[in-house]
């Protein structure tokens, strides 16, 4: 009875363990899918949703944006 209940503590916490790998992996797989764009005029490269595009080119913010490409 007792090598049954020990059983049940490892397999519970091992279940636990799993579980909790799980969710930190599909955060990380949500952050890798977005593009990445260089900055047209300082060649930072920034995610393309927080870029500002611009007669078809991205920059890292609205300064660069009126400055122009490099």
């Amino acid at each position: 009875l007792l090598i049954l209940i020990l059983a049940l503590i490892v397999w519970f916490l091992v279940r636990q363990r799993k579980s909790r790998g799980d969710r930190s992996g599909a955060e990380t797989r949500e952050r890798i899918a977005e593009n990445v764009v260089v900055c047209a005029h300082c060649r930072l490269r920034v995610p393309e949703s927080e870029s500002i595009e611009h007669e078809g080119r991205h920059y890292c913010c609205d300064e660069h944006r009126r400055l122009g490409p490099l």
